[in-house]
């Protein structure tokens, strides 16, 4: 299998990134606690790190989603007793409403449509989203300082968006209400309730 930006972060052996991952999954953890879930929906769940440390740490039904074979060959894997479905996040192949928490990590900056993913995964959710991006320009300057990406000025090959921490606010709060916000370094990361429409 080639190896994913995604695989090639969780299976580091550099310790800086490996703290900096570890701060990314215990926010994530956090925020995804408060919602309670008794079911989640990872959609874009790539080779399934996220949930695999989720299925370790809550008591609760865990779904993985995403459009690559082989990255959901390896989430297999490493999470044998989890569902995982081949599908695109612009169309999710589940009922309106049957999941306590989608989580959407690190997928927005690579897709064309994110508004049309902000909305399936509105659909798919009966109250809560969390949703994570690299932190902008950040991410892009810690690249820099690795020598990554030199020649694309430290963007990482697949991000076709790029957010601030406020331009991230602008986009997701005009789908969701934000209820809180983590920033651990270089990410941005927002647990978001589903808008009250009455």
């Amino acid at each position: 299998m080639e190896a994913s930006s995604n695989f090639e972060k969780y299976t580091t052996k550099n310790p800086m990134l490996k703290r900096l991952n570890r701060g990314f999954l215990g926010s994530l953890l956090m925020l995804a606690d408060q919602a309670k879930p008794s079911n989640i929906l990872d959609a874009g769940c790539g080779e399934g790190f996220v949930v695999e440390h989720l299925r370790k740490n809550l008591g609760c039904d865990l779904t993985g989603l995403d459009i690559e074979q082989k990255a959901l060959k390896v989430a297999t894997e490493k999470n044998p007793n989890t569902t995982f479905r081949e599908a695109s996040v612009y169309e999710i192949p589940f009922e309106s409403n049957s999941f306590d928490l989608v989580i959407l990590s690190e997928v927005l900056e690579h897709l064309d449509h994110p508004e049309k993913a902000l909305e399936e995964i509105k659909r798919v959710s009966n109250k809560y989203i969390l949703i994570s991006v690299p932190h902008e320009p950040v991410w892009r300057a810690g690249n820099m300082a690795r020598l990554k990406y030199l020649g694309s000025f430290g963007n990482t090959p697949g991000h076709i968006n790029h957010w601030t921490r406020r331009a991230f606010v602008g986009l997701i709060s005009s789908h969701f209400d934000v209820k809180e916000l983590k920033s651990p370094l270089p990410w941005t990361i927002a647990l978001c309730e589903i808008k009250d429409v009455n």
